[in-house]
């Protein structure tokens, strides 16, 4: 690219990090748009049901088994809002299904949920949780995935007919095709102005940027999206106007989970 070309701003965003485990891309649902979302709750209400017209138990027990990988923001939050759906919705329309039989479980490789946050409130997320009836699994990494079964480290086996995935993301950009150096979770290398080195007309922001801040890589949430595409508006306007940039200073404002009605767990300038 020479001096005259103009500006250009690459936000790909991310996509799910399966991280290679066996079958977790081919049976696993994920969470990254509002396809999959719609996708996810179709399903669910067919596992319903299916579960009302099967009469082998076994069967039964794996259509209403839904398991839950990644105990970070995004799996917190969709356990409590499946258990919400459950019990507030689901058991009125299926009269005859025994909801005793329904399991929603919540798997998580660290010995913690919402990982970032306090102890305190990482141990309220838990607590709060399980008294909604989600059954919470630490320190449970999975190895592989079939059609009708998850598969731990420990040996142990889970029969269910629902996984969804929302253990991790990384950068979506093939960095190798388009000759830009990419980080370990697959984000662009950025300067401090936002811009990536070998190409300083373009510039990198949201979840594809890899910013380092204070020497730790910045998270990948909305805010860090909607700071980075406001810094970089204010520099693309400085570059076209001959002046010299400014560097990128993350300004975090806190974190809140939502667990399901009446419950969060906030971290709000260190409260």
């Amino acid at each position: 690219m020479g001096p005259t070309c103009v500006p250009a701003v690459i936000a790909l965003g991310s996509k799910p990090n399966f991280y290679g485990i066996p079958g977790v891309e081919e049976y696993a649902f994920t969470l990254k748009s509002l396809e999959q979302g719609v996708a996810l709750r179709t399903h669910i209400l067919t596992c319903f049901e299916r579960a009302a017209g099967e009469t082998d138990p076994v069967l039964r027990q794996r259509w209403l088994t839904f398991t839950i990988v990644g105990g970070g923001p995004t799996g917190v939050e969709f356990a409590g809002a499946l258990m919400e759906l459950i019990r507030g919705s689901l058991d009125r329309d299926f009269p005859d299904l025994d909801f005793k039989e329904v399991q929603v479980l919540l798997l998580e490789a660290l010995d913690h949920l919402l990982d970032g946050m306090p102890k305190t409130l990482s141990d309220y997320a838990k607590t709060r949780l399980e008294k909604m009836g989600v059954a919470v699994h630490l320190q449970a990494p999975l190895i592989k995935i079939t059609p009708h079964e998850v598969h731990l480290k420990d040996g142990s086996t889970i029969a269910s007919g629902t996984v969804i995935w929302t253990a991790g993301v990384h950068g979506s950009i093939p960095g190798a095709q388009w000759g830009l150096a990419t980080n370990r979770r697959n984000q662009v290398e950025v300067l401090p102005t936002l811009q990536t080195p070998s190409y300083p007309e373009v510039y990198v922001v949201g979840d594809l940027a890899g910013i380092q801040q204070a020497g730790r890589p910045l998270p990948m949430v909305a805010q860090v999206g909607i700071q980075t595409g406001t810094a970089a508006g204010h520099n693309i306007l400085r570059q076209l106007a001959g002046q010299s940039l400014s560097p990128f200073h993350y300004q975090d404002k806190g974190t809140l989970d939502v667990i399901g009605r009446n419950a969060a767990a906030a971290y709000i300038w260190g409260r």
